[in-house]
């Protein structure tokens, strides 16, 4: 009997074992994507990763532009130079409404009332949310190259000789002044934001339409901004008062109870 209950669990592990196996093999074959978004190494977004959101945009810096360690603590004298580039991944909101972006490759904050945004893809899409319209699928086969742009008629290449890998669908189209058709696609091969001239694919000189301004990143009034430079930079003075204070104690106590004593003796 007892062999016999052996035998049987031994089948039956086989089975499992198999099972196992079957799903593992099974599960490889399966094409797999993901939009990955890799988190920041920075104390204060390890925080509060969950009131932060994904931005992934690259900025201009103003005339102004603070470097902070963290939202509203101790902004320091470094300042980024104006018009420079600087790449926010994250946003986070304070309690006031003021928005700070994450300069990632800095492990520096800044306010984004501080910096400006180039018109693209989402101002386009705010501006002519009326013209953008879905429809059937439009097919791409697999090969086929095209010329992807920031937004229509923008005169701004993001990639030049890119192709589809697969057919790919798309079904989000905008049809400009000149009557060429355009597809977007919100994600296409680890590209966000992605417009092509459907009318034109390969053509890579379609010109710019309208010349536009540069974009406050927030929108913010200018004294509360002012308020919030003036509390860092007493910030700074109430973290670095105190460090003085000790060293200047550490100093005499060192000359008080060694030289002074040494001095003496001699």
């Amino acid at each position: 009997m007892k062999k016999e209950n052996d035998r049987k669990r031994k089948v039956f592990l086989r089975m499992i074992m198999s099972v196992c196996i079957a799903v593992f093999l099974f599960g490889n074959t399966l094409p797999v994507s993901a939009d990955v978004i890799f988190e920041p190494d920075n104390d204060f977004y390890g925080r509060h990763s969950d009131e932060c959101t994904y931005f992934d945009r690259t900025c201009i810096a103003g005339a102004d532009t603070y470097l902070w360690n963290a939202p509203n603590l101790a902004a320091g004298e470094r300042r980024a130079q104006e018009g420079e580039d600087i790449h926010i991944s994250f946003v986070y909101t304070d309690k006031d409404g003021l928005e700070w972006g994450l300069a990632e490759d800095r492990d520096k904050w800044i306010l984004m009332a501080d910096l400006y945004l180039e018109y693209g893809s989402p101002e386009f899409m705010e501006e002519y949310s009326d013209e953008i319209y879905e429809d059937e699928p439009y097919l791409l086969p697999d090969g086929t190259g095209f010329v992807s742009w920031s937004y229509p008629e923008s005169g701004v290449i993001d990639s030049s000789g890119a192709s589809v890998m697969d057919d790919y669908e798309i079904t989000t189209f905008y049809k400009d002044p000149d009557g060429r058709l355009w597809g977007y696609s919100a994600y296409m091969y680890g590209t966000r934001d992605v417009w092509i001239c459907l009318s034109d694919m390969n053509n890579a000189r379609i010109p710019q339409r309208t010349e536009h301004e540069l974009i406050p990143a927030q929108e913010a009034d200018a004294s509360q901004i002012a308020d919030v430079k003036e509390s860092g930079q007493f910030s700074i003075l109430f973290l670095v008062i105190p460090v003085i204070v000790v060293a200047g104690l550490a100093g005499f106590l060192i000359w008080w109870f060694w030289i002074r004593k040494k001095s003496l003796v001699s």
